[in-house]
């Protein structure tokens, strides 16, 4: 680890020089102690603090260490690539209008500290997603044949996954995640401890599903936790929901959606859409992962997107991609478990002027970062970040904002 390197030349040079000005403050008059002793108390601050830093450095190890031996070592190398980069930091004057940027460090502490905020993003929060998209489906199979499950597939040859979405699966997972945190939350404030490293991977392993824990599937749980925003945002301005699958119109049994952007009239697998209808107004569609013809004759991914049914009947008939024009809404989700890098909002930015909805694009993450937002705003895209469950202003205003696209999308039609 990088920071590692500045604790090595702090070796015993500095206990040689602290136990030296002890034994000169022995032999001191009052008045020379008076003078003499705030120099000292530095000094031994000073090794303190290096001592702390060294602790913060080895309970990061040991916390990557836990994270790797059940395969969330991608949750330690996203919060490496942060700390890689370092922070920004801004230098303000009275004489300037624009702030001075400099790149400085992370200290062990806060290395430590983005690790522990890392952990709970993808056990937490994704739990509580999970949890969400349980209840979700729960309701939706009171008044429906629409099952508990979601099948996540690709066109290829890889085998699909089904995974069960009940709050007796959901919630206990739920509550370890919660317990986990709180383990979490004490290893700033203590010395390593075996104890608790025991503890810790205990409620680890209760708070993930071993067999749907990838970087990649846990962004497939941020996508369908946007879709059941997005159909409560539909089912709040009045409109009616069912589903349907491209290979017959008959109401599946349970979801099927794409492990990545594909095809709209990809038919390897039972791909399910929701159908939109507001009273009198054109019926639409709402797909997750799929492909979008922009302005310059280029296809973009999307990860949720709403269209006319229109376009896409037209689109099953002649197997081709849905134009832009068609399109009323799109979100370019981007799920991570660290801070969000500058690099993701500029390629949104190049995307979304190859592309014009009519509600608009979305940038929407359970992450954050100030220079993404700062960058986002200045270009006028629309953004939501930290967007999960427990954040619910956020979420809200996401929610209000989409409904708007629809109160829109009634009074042109």
């Amino acid at each position: 680890m990088r920071s590692e390197g500045r604790f090595s030349p702090f070796g015993h040079s500095n206990t040689r020089q602290i136990r030296h000005h002890r034994q000169s403050a022995e032999s001191l008059t009052a008045i020379d102690k008076k003078i003499k002793l705030p120099c000292i108390i530095r000094i031994v601050c000073s090794a303190e603090t290096i001592m702390d830093e060294i602790e913060y450095a080895k309970l990061y190890q040991e916390l990557a260490a836990i994270l790797d031996e059940f395969n969330l070592g991608w949750v330690v190398q996203q919060v490496a690539d942060t700390v890689e980069i370092g922070k920004v930091i801004e230098e303000r004057s009275l004489k300037r209008k624009t702030p001075l940027l400099k790149i400085e460090d992370y200290t062990a502490k806060e290395q430590l500290l983005l690790l522990i905020n890392a952990v709970e993003q993808a056990t937490v929060n994704t739990s509580e997603m999970e949890d969400e998209i349980a209840y979700f489906l729960k309701v939706e199979s009171e008044t429906s044949p629409l099952g508990t499950k979601i099948t996540f597939a690709n066109s290829g040859a890889e085998t699909a996954k089904t995974i069960e979405f009940t709050s007796s699966v959901t919630a206990p997972r739920h509550k370890q995640a919660i317990a986990l945190k709180h383990l979490l939350e004490k290893l700033p404030s203590g010395p390593s401890n075996y104890a608790i490293n025991s503890e810790i991977k205990s409620k680890l392993k209760s708070s993930i599903d071993p067999d749907f824990n990838t970087a990649a599937e846990q962004a497939r749980i941020f996508d369908t936790y946007l879709f059941t925003i997005l159909l409560k945002a539909v089912a709040n301005e009045g409109g009616t929901i069912y589903y349907n699958n491209v290979l017959d119109d008959e109401t599946p049994k349970y979801l099927t959606f794409r492990k990545t952007a594909g095809k709209i009239h990809g038919t390897a697998h039972p791909y399910t859409h929701a159908v939109v209808e507001f009273p009198d107004k054109p019926a639409l569609e709402v797909h997750l992962g799929v492909k979008v013809q922009g302005r310059a004759g280029v296809l973009h991914n999307c990860n949720v997107l709403i269209l006319y049914q229109k376009e896409a009947n037209i689109c099953r008939l002649l197997n081709r991609e849905p134009r832009h024009s068609q399109v009323i809404l799109a979100v370019k989700s981007e799920h991570s478990t660290s801070e969000l890098q500058l690099e993701m909002a500029g390629a949104f930015i190049g995307l979304a002027s190859d592309i014009r909805y009519e509600g608009g694009s979305y940038f929407i993450s359970n992450s954050y970062s100030q220079p993404v937002a700062k960058l986002l705003t200045t270009a006028r895209k629309k953004w939501e970040h930290n967007i999960f469950p427990r954040a619910t202003n956020d979420v809200h205003r996401m929610m209000y904002s989409f409904q708007t696209i629809f109160k829109d999308f009634k009074a042109r039609n």
